[in-house]
């Protein structure tokens, strides 16, 4: 518990443990020798020694997590260890193992009895079950052959096992061709890293000592850390936020503030040596960074090829943290954006989660109540919206999800900043308007807030050969209209009773005889649709239900690749107000959702029409 407790706690205090248990040892035992290493202690730091081959053996190590890295090790050593140990016993016992296994094919079958049921006292089934281990009580068929599978199991067990797991341990050290080149070259790299990390780790589990020096123990910190063990300009490069190429003394300093690797187990005054032994007035560099880690002068096409992996990775994964917030939040959505072309799809992510986002300053759980304050937030996240739409490589103020935004604008670079924009002013609607008189005003919110979402996505999913942004752009507006329709629908009773709103037009209400009381009255007690509010259902459904026609006719203007994604959005939205029909219009008490099952049963047809080119039969009927 101790040795797999060190990567969370600090060195110190996970040293410290291991001395109080081995002093514990000495006295219980009568003084056993202090520098004898624990097995135990060995084994999963051996796992992390191979942690590199499993790194460096993939197409792109990028695309595994640390965790997975290390579970990777853990299998490949268990691999190593049960091949070397099988094949040797096998190898040098081969004689003997063939005799065995000839006599055991002459002898004679295994008995027939049934195997006794574990639900039996020891006593019923035999002594023989309760832990004695003579033959005798057994069936003399069955004792034979038990004799015989005594002689040969051991070797032929581990001999088999040596020959199932060797391509295993074959494919998990080369992984490619390439991969296995990659481990080539690099293996001189691998061994000084881990000869470094090795050595620590000896270190600790020996009991000795370990220096208390600001550097070692920044050095050790970065050893022991899956994040930044074979690239420490991983850190480099997360806190250089200005980025001008340099981490200054005030960045130097939020790193040692904030970073959760050195918030435990560090040595009196550690943060203000730090800071004067690496910044020295001045701001430090990547290659000198790199140079005051290792102990060791690094080169500059080397400093240059690392600083360049770790901007790539830091890249990487904020699209990861935009997906998980896509994958959390919006289920559907996300489900759409799997039937996407990897860039498209992390583009989509991108942009779901600078939406999401925006939304949460209005309407967030922990939002300010106060309206200047959500005004003043607004103008901030405007700023920052012309920021990275303008590419500025400074990343003060923004964060993972806002670095991943800022890339997509670079990777698609036909996007256009006024649906951000756009989508802003949207938000303020929601500070300033609580009421729509007519269907005009929410039209225009629902614009805003969700046409524009169909905008930002275009450039990304890319029109149809001989088609223009701007032929594509009235569909992808209709189904915006669509989508804000069914998400107001759907959630009339939450929005009434949680926050006390009614998005729907007055001069509808009106219309059907609905008063705005009789919704927050039902919404808040568990009232029940009336007549009347029924057929104010059936109408707005009818609506929505319009603008998915004339979003589907454009479904055949997009690129081949994002049919599929925006015909799965659509239908999958349609389906909810077949959910809202089916629930007997009653979206006070009931929300209406699909099941997991319901989603993925609605992929299939709609992939063989877009395969078949159905989407063009669309287009030409509508």
């Amino acid at each position: 518990a101790g040795v797999n407790s060190w990567e969370e706690a600090g060195v110190e205090d996970a040293v410290e443990e291991v001395r109080s248990k081995r002093r514990g040892q000495q006295l219980g035992r009568g003084g056993r020798q202090r520098g004898t290493t624990s097995i135990a202690a060995a084994v999963p730091n051996f796992c992390s020694l191979l942690t590199p081959l499993v790194r460096l053996s993939r197409g792109r190590p990028r695309c595994y997590s640390p965790c997975a890295e290390h579970m990777m090790a853990r299998i490949l050593l268990i691999a190593l260890s049960v091949s070397a140990v099988g094949m040797t016993a096998g190898f040098t016992s081969a004689p003997s193992m063939a005799v065995s296994h000839l006599r055991c094919l002459s002898a004679s079958s295994l008995s027939p009895y049934p195997r006794p049921s574990l639900r039996k006292s020891a006593a019923q089934q035999g002594s023989s079950f309760a832990g004695a281990s003579s033959a005798a009580q057994l069936p003399s068929g069955l004792a034979s052959n038990r004799k015989a599978f005594s002689q040969v199991s051991p070797h032929m067990v581990l001999g088999v096992l040596g020959a199932l797991t060797a391509p295993v341990v074959v494919f998990a050290a080369m992984g490619t061709l390439d991969g296995f080149g990659k481990v080539v070259a690099n293996f001189p790299k691998i061994l000084n890293y881990q000869m470094r990390y090795a050595t620590r780790v000896l270190q600790q589990g020996s009991g000795a000592g370990v220096s208390n020096d600001p550097l070692d123990v920044f050095r050790s910190k970065l050893d022991a850390s899956d994040e930044y063990r074979y690239n420490a300009l991983r850190l480099f490069v997360k806190y250089d936020t200005n980025g001008d190429g340099s981490i200054d003394e005030s960045e130097l300093k939020i790193c040692l503030a904030t970073e959760p690797l050195f918030q435990t187990g560090l040595p009196q005054d550690f943060s203000s040596k730090i800071v004067s032994v690496m910044s020295k007035g001045k701001g430090i560099g990547p290659e000198e960074f790199l140079s005051v880690v290792r102990g060791q002068r690094s080169t500059p096409d080397e400093a240059q090829r690392l600083l360049s992996d770790a901007r790539e990775e830091q890249v990487f994964s904020a699209y990861e943290a935009c997906r998980e917030l896509t994958s959390e939040y919006a289920k559907t959505f996300f489900l759409a954006t799997l039937a996407m072309e990897a860039p498209k799809a992390k583009a989509t992510w991108a942009i779901y989660a600078w939406c999401r986002r925006v939304d949460e300053i209005v309407d967030g759980p922990d939002v300010d109540p106060d309206p200047a304050v959500q005004r003043a937030a607004l103008e901030e996240w405007n700023s920052r919206l012309e920021r990275m739409y303008k590419g500025e490589a400074d990343n003060t103020g923004l964060d993972n999800f806002d670095i991943a935004f800022r890339n997509m604008m670079q990777q698609f670079p036909g996007s256009d900043i006024e649906p951000y924009r756009e989508m802003v002013r949207g938000m303020v609607m929601d500070i300033d308007q609580d009421v729509y008189q007519t269907w005009d005003d929410l039209y225009l919110y629902c614009y805003r807030v969700a046409s524009t979402v169909g905008l930002m996505t275009l450039p990304v999913m890319g029109t149809a050969p001989g088609v223009t942004m701007e032929q594509a752009k009235d569909p992808a507006v209709a189904l915006g209209i669509g989508l804000q329709i069914t998400n107001i629908l759907r959630d009339v009773g939450e929005d009434a009773r949680d926050r006390g709103r009614i998005y729907l037009p007055q001069e509808d209400l009106q219309k059907f005889g609905v008063t705005p009381e009789s919704i927050l009255e039902r919404a808040k007690n568990g009232g029940v649709p009336d007549e009347n509010y029924k057929a104010l259902m059936k109408f707005q459904i009818a609506r929505a239900r319009d603008y998915y026609r004339q979003a589907e006719a454009g479904i055949a203007l997009l690129s081949p690749g994002a049919q599929l994604p925006v015909a799965v959005a659509a239908e999958l939205y349609k389906k909810i107000l077949d959910k809202i029909e089916s629930n007997g219009y009653d979206n006070f008490n009931t929300r209406a959702y699909l099941s997991r099952e319901q989603k993925m049963m609605a992929v299939p047809p709609l992939w063989f029409k877009t395969v078949t080119g159905g989407w063009d039969k669309v287009r030409r009927d509508s």
